[in-house]
């Protein structure tokens, strides 16, 4: 097992050990010119033997790391002993040392800085939106789907609803961290309580009244309010429907799960592909704009999932019929 931290101690102590043995060795030798092979030599074999003594004891990987940086530290210090480097330098800084040159060099860093910190924004700026909006699509987009074939459904008048599964399902393991990200940017990750994790199995309204099997379009809802009895109440009771509408189009379906005095009601529904979550009836990622439903059916369930038409809609629909 790595852990980074260990690595790191490892890496790091034998590169100062190896420098360690290098500048003491060659402190011994002193300033004298006729042994500058015998310098060399030393020296090499010095970090040589802490590096492979590094590798014969933990992983290669961790040597070939210090081994980079013991040997990078000392082609910097071989380069600074050289008389060309030396004089090469002191040329540049004898140009550097211009006003002209020094305030030029001011005035492109500055613009460089500019422009690279546009670059950068835009960027940056660029990927959070397109997380933002694939977190965005994972709660409320709608996956490529298809028609379910050989299941009837309908509303109690007889109404067809379109049963509809997801083309190609994602691994739901694959949306848990998503949908963290998207609650936390939303800000609601405090007002709700998960009851079960994501998936593409269904939406929203087929969580409602298919049982969680299949994707409904807002389309068959506006249907299924109308066929099936729902009446808008502003008392709402546990086991109500409600509609989230935005711009006066239907964008999300839950139900109403505890209702106390004086304390938000709170529902139960779930979000796109995310899981399903309780919350206050305010706090969702659909907006406030909502109404109440009850119908006098036992369930929400559409006719041929298990749902049963309330008696008076049972006896209109064999009446048109």
């Amino acid at each position: 097992m790595s852990f980074p931290h260990f690595d790191s101690l490892f890496t790091f102590a034998a590169a100062g050990l190896g420098l360690l043995l290098a500048g003491g060795l060659n402190l011994v030798f002193g300033r004298s010119g006729r042994r500058v092979w015998l310098r060399l030599v030393v020296t090499v074999a010095a970090c040589g033997a802490v590096v492979a003594g590094l590798a014969a004891f933990t992983r290669q990987e961790l040597a070939v790391r210090a081994g980079t940086v013991v040997f990078g530290v000392l082609a910097v210090v071989t380069l600074f002993g050289s008389e060309w480097f030396t004089r090469k330098v002191s040329a540049v800084l004898a140009v550097v040392r211009k006003p002209v040159v020094r305030w030029g060099l001011v005035a492109a860093a500055g613009l460089a800085l500019i422009i690279g910190s546009g670059i950068a924004f835009d960027r940056t700026d660029e990927a959070i939106t397109d997380q933002s909006m694939r977190n965005l699509d994972l709660a409320v987009g709608r996956p490529p789907s298809q028609p379910v074939n050989g299941i009837r459904a309908t509303t109690d008048r007889g109404t067809p609803v379109v049963l509809k599964e997801p083309v190609s399902p994602r691994d739901p393991s694959d949306l848990v961290e998503p949908e963290q990200k998207s609650l936390r940017d939303m800000k609601f990750a405090d007002q709700l309580i998960r009851h079960s994790g994501p998936h593409d199995s269904s939406n929203c309204h087929g969580w409602v009244f298919t049982g969680g099997k299949y994707l409904l379009s807002p389309d068959d809802v506006e249907a299924i309010v109308k066929d099936n009895g729902y009446t808008e109440t502003h008392e709402p009771q546990p086991g109500d429907l409600v509609v989230y509408r935005q711009g006066g189009t239907i964008a999300h379906s839950a139900v109403v799960r505890y209702v106390t005095e004086g304390q938000p009601v709170l529902v139960e529904g779930k979000w796109g592909g995310m899981g399903v979550f309780l919350h206050p009836a305010d706090k969702s990622c659909y907006g406030t704009e909502y109404t109440f439903y009850r119908s006098p059916r036992g369930s929400h369930l559409l006719v041929g999932l298990g749902g049963s038409p309330a008696p008076t809609a049972a006896a209109n629909a064999a009446t048109e019929e």
